[in-house]
């Protein structure tokens, strides 16, 4: 049996939040959530602290994992950046590990090619909302890149469709890919939240990706 781990997961009453605190309970680890709403429905077991996710607010002492599950919206806009950089300034002091919930757009869509968000390929009429929360998952995922306190980070993008409008079925398996965007034979990309949540704890139990981008699809 795994031993269980203490995971604290910022904003941890969204969507993909959400499900990976309800994942993570399912497997015995001990789990805090902090978001600045109440959760909907509050899963027993979890430790839920309502606040502000202002870096300077959440500390992470004392856990092995720190989950990043904010989304770059509402007051978030324009600070999601810093406040990871700070998140993982304190994760390495900390020797805890630092996962993020990346988006869709950091990917590639094949070898050797730009990332979607560098090449701009947003459809037109895609609403402003949706290429900011783009643009600042990037700024988000380069400052990894050139990450120098040594945190063990990993930055895990769902597949296309992921959301609370889509939310998917619980098929019980996933893919994981590098950061080239992963396509089903229809040329679809999609993952469920409970999916990507299993993902997530699978390689929180049985680390096997370090330092790296990667994504989770069908």
């Amino acid at each position: 049996m795994t031993k269980a781990k203490k995971i604290i997961v910022i904003g941890g009453t969204g969507y993909a939040g959400s499900a990976i605190v309800r994942e993570a309970v399912k497997r015995q680890h001990l789990v805090t959530s902090i978001s600045r709403s109440e959760p909907k429905e509050p899963i027993d077991g979890v430790e839920y602290i309502i606040s502000s996710t202002a870096d300077n607010e959440i500390m992470v002492n004392g856990f092995d994992v720190v989950v990043g599950a904010l989304s770059p919206r509402g007051s978030n806009v324009g600070t999601l950046a810093k406040t990871y950089e700070n998140l993982a300034i304190k994760a390495a002091v900390n020797d805890a590990r630092l996962i993020l919930v990346g988006g869709f757009s950091c990917l590639r869509p094949a070898l050797g090619e730009p990332r979607m968000i560098e090449a701009g390929g947003f459809p037109e009429g895609t609403p402003e909302e949706i290429i900011v929360e783009a643009k600042e998952n990037m700024d988000v995922l380069n400052n990894l890149l050139k990450d120098s306190t040594g945190v063990d980070w990993l930055f895990v993008s769902p597949a296309l469709e992921f959301s609370s409008w889509t939310p998917g079925e619980d098929l019980g398996y996933y893919r994981v890919g590098d950061d080239v965007a992963l396509f089903d034979e229809n040329g679809k990309s999609a993952i469920s939240g409970i999916d990507y949540a299993r993902a997530i704890l699978d390689e929180i139990e049985n680390p096997k990706k370090h330092r790296v981008h990667i994504g989770i699809a069908y």
